[in-house]
């Protein structure tokens, strides 16, 4: 596939935090933002036209604010970094994504950024239990959880939970869904929590739910959902019909992307290569230089590797036309032994129910 076909998504960090979570491993920072949401904005649209080279001539599929918590930015900074790439990078039918604490939703706050060009709202609750709030460290209470959902009501949205928290019992959990259906929010990111090395989390000792209560919370989302008009298209995600996240969708389908901001990182092909890289982590040093770093070329196992941790998610597999570049004959190679293995499908690129349930072990495969 010629390199202006494959579609090119743009990712946008604003790393600033009101507390660092312990179950984090971001790049964020916990100081105020006093102003240099602007410095960081126009240091980000250098960023983007210094990387006409990268972009070459694409419009931008989807942009996604990510972080950090991005509505702590002003509008007017968010506002700024769009208004420099509407006229030529920007379409009618962009996705753009802003994430959301409940701490800093308002209706008012969410008039602003959907007039700024913002079209859909990730908004991070992670659970609507006290209890569960505060073994996860969070800032926010039930109450704030259910206003701010409330402020979503008609938006484009779509809602974080976080599954096999301390002190989470299946009740609780299908409490959680509950609230979530009744909502109406269009998509739900469902996350099982990961204990991530340099994160607060991985020095202590934590009574999580065990592998029969994880498998338990697993089915009732499963059952609960389904009966409510979502579906799961990918891993982490389900969603009612037509609002899948096309910029999650661009990553799994390997797609490009270009990540502008502290510590962002890019995918981006060209005729000869496939390379990842990332900009330097330390805010002040990204506003004086948007410097890369990290640079790395991705070929023969570790393309494959690569293809099958993102392609696999997908739930209903891929035709070969949706998949963003012509699959190396090694990952072919690996593929066959896979269908032989009854975990992968033959008429399409994907698992089997089989494959699916067993998905880490189905991408051991293309080491």
């Amino acid at each position: 596939m010629s390199l202006n076909k494959i579609p090119l998504s743009l990712y946008v960090h604003l790393p600033w935090c009101e507390i660092q979570c312990p179950y984090c491993d971001f790049s964020i920072t916990t100081d105020p933002v006093n102003g240099n949401d602007a410095k960081l904005a126009e240091a980000i649209i250098k960023d983007i036209s210094q990387s006409k080279d990268l972009i070459a001539g694409r419009k931008f599929k989807t942009v996604y604010f990510g972080g950090g918590t991005p509505s702590l930015a002003s509008t007017e900074s968010i506002k700024h970094i769009l208004d420099s790439i509407k006229n030529r990078f920007l379409s009618k039918e962009t996705e753009i994504t802003l994430e959301m604490n409940p701490s800093n939703v308002s209706e008012g706050r969410i008039d602003e950024l959907l007039i700024a060009g913002i079209n859909r709202i990730s908004l991070g609750i992670q659970s609507y239990n006290n209890q569960e709030l505060q073994a996860l460290g969070r800032n926010h209470d039930k109450e704030s959880a259910i206003q701010a959902t409330q402020a979503l009501q008609g938006i484009n949205s779509t809602i974080d939970l976080i599954y096999g928290i301390e002190k989470q019992t299946p009740k609780s959990f299908t409490a959680n869904l509950d609230r979530v259906i009744q909502s109406n929010i269009n998509h739900l990111s469902l996350y099982q929590l990961t204990i991530e090395p340099n994160t607060i989390y991985y020095k202590k000792e934590l009574e999580l739910p065990n592998e029969e209560e994880i498998e338990k919370i697993e089915l009732i989302a499963e059952d609960l959902l389904e009966k409510n008009g979502y579906k799961q298209y990918e891993v982490s995600s389900w969603s009612k019909p037509g609002y899948e996240s096309q910029h999650n969708m661009n990553y799994w389908q390997f797609g490009d992307f270009l990540g502008v901001g502290p510590g962002s990182h890019s995918k981006i092909s060209n005729e000869e290569e496939i390379i990842r890289f990332r900009k330097i982590k330390p805010l002040e040093g990204y506003i004086q230089n948007q410097r890369s770093t990290d640079l790395k070329k991705i070929s023969d196992n570790d393309l494959d590797m690569d293809l099958a941790m993102n392609l696999l998610r997908i739930k209903n597999g891929l035709q070969p036309q949706d998949i963003t570049i012509k699959l190396p004959a090694s990952f072919l190679k690996k593929y066959q032994k896979g269908i032989d293995e009854g975990l992968l499908l033959e008429d399409r690129i994907g698992t089997t129910q089989k494959g699916y349930r067993f998905l880490n072990e189905t991408i051991q495969l293309f080491f």
